[in-house]
């Protein structure tokens, strides 16, 4: 895989092999955190909870579905930016003013994994080999290559 910077301060990704291009087609469906109460709770914390029940209906009316929005907003950016990908080419752009989505979609996917298939720490830093198949192993290797992206973006902002 080739990343190259664009003049607008973008990022030009090419030559990306077939593996790495199932996992970057699966960001947006990786950071959807339905169907997991873990993964739920992870992205919406209740701050109060079992302490004062007023706050905590008030942050779900009101935080909450602001939240929902803004992570909906940046998944269907990265979403649209992957469209050459996903339709067949072997790269895509990210354009400088979609890079906080990216960021933004990318540890989201990063945590609804880990909090869906109970990755810690010790999985992250597993150096043996992990069952091969499984939808686990799958998940660790997703949050490993996200989190490269992630700081391949952020190393390279100006």
């Amino acid at each position: 895989m080739n990343i190259e910077r664009d003049a607008e301060g973008g990022f030009i990704f090419s030559d990306v092999e077939a593996s790495l291009a199932a996992m970057f087609r699966a960001i947006p469906s990786a950071a959807d955190p339905e169907g997991s109460k873990a993964a739920l709770d992870r992205l919406f914390p209740d701050p109060a909870a079992g302490k004062e029940a007023g706050l905590s209906a008030e942050w779900a009316d009101y935080v909450r579905p602001e939240l929902r929005e803004g992570f909906e907003n940046a998944s269907t950016t990265v979403e649209a930016d992957l469209e050459p990908l996903n339709a067949g080419e072997d790269g895509w752009t990210i354009p400088r003013d979609h890079i906080d989505a990216w960021l933004n979609t990318l540890n989201q996917a990063r945590l609804v994994l880990a909090s869906r298939y109970e990755v810690d720490e010790a999985d992250m830093n597993r150096t043996a080999p992990y069952p091969p198949e499984s939808e686990r192993t799958l998940a660790v290797s997703q949050i490993h290559v996200y989190g490269l992206l992630q700081e391949c973006l952020l190393q390279n902002l100006e």
